[in-house]
């Protein structure tokens, strides 16, 4: 039903649109001062260039799951067992991901803000700091399932489309998407955070060198996967 043509370009164009979402991203960080201490972090939640790299990446994943919807959709027609499976691991990556852009913006920097700046109490600015603090702690751990299921997803749809030529872009954007969070796994559950600066440099990059290629695919794609 999504292997259409028409449903694979507004994939292609929400593929895109991600990278955009992600470029500006990266932009803000570059704008805003890094670290700090914990109450400057917290105070710099509000800032509207925050705000809206926030918004943008919270409704960045709904377009995401459509997506890996399409993309699915493609390797059903080789693999529906796997293709369906593929789809879950997405699904489970997307939902997390929503889940924590929602309670970081409207909780961490929004509430968290307004809470601390309303009351000048040291208790209570250390109470409200903790749970910051408490938020950041659950998304290192929520990171590990997070990144698993997109894993997942991404190697099984590699395996359900095959080696068809035609599939080319797609086993390279999901297959190097694979490694990536292989790796950064390894790194970060594993031996310890020891390439963060590394990751850190590589990142958008990588979001081109994975995302780009997926539009081109999902774009051109004319004929359905065989067989």
């Amino acid at each position: 039903m999504f292997d259409t043509t028409r449903h694979r370009r507004i994939a292609a164009v929400i593929a895109l649109g991600y990278v955009a979402v992600q470029s500006f991203q990266w932009y803000v960080f570059g704008q805003l001062p890094e670290g700090g201490e914990p109450a400057q972090q917290l105070l710099q939640g509000p800032h509207p260039l925050n705000l809206a790299r926030a918004v943008s990446m919270l409704l960045s994943f709904f377009g995401l799951a459509y997506l890996f919807l399409v993309s699915c959709g493609v390797a059903w027609r080789r693999n529906p067992a796997l293709a369906v499976l593929a789809f879950l691991g997405f699904f489970v990556f997307c939902l997390l991901e929503v889940q924590l852009r929602a309670v970081e913006l409207f909780h961490v920097y929004l509430a968290l803000p307004a809470q601390y700046q309303a009351t000048t109490d040291a208790a209570e600015q250390m109470r409200i700091l903790a749970a910051q603090g408490t938020f950041q702690s659950i998304q290192y751990a929520l990171y590990f399932p997070l990144g698993l299921s997109w894993l997942l997803g991404s190697v099984l749809i590699c395996v359900a489309l095959g080696r068809d030529r035609v599939h080319w872009l797609a086993l390279w954007a999901f297959g190097l998407n694979a490694v990536r969070l292989f790796l950064r796994m390894i790194d970060s559950y594993l031996v310890g955070p020891k390439f963060d600066a590394l990751y850190g440099t590589l990142y958008l990059p990588l979001v081109y060198l994975s995302f780009v290629p997926l539009a081109i695919w999902l774009w051109r794609l004319k004929v359905p996967a065989s067989r």
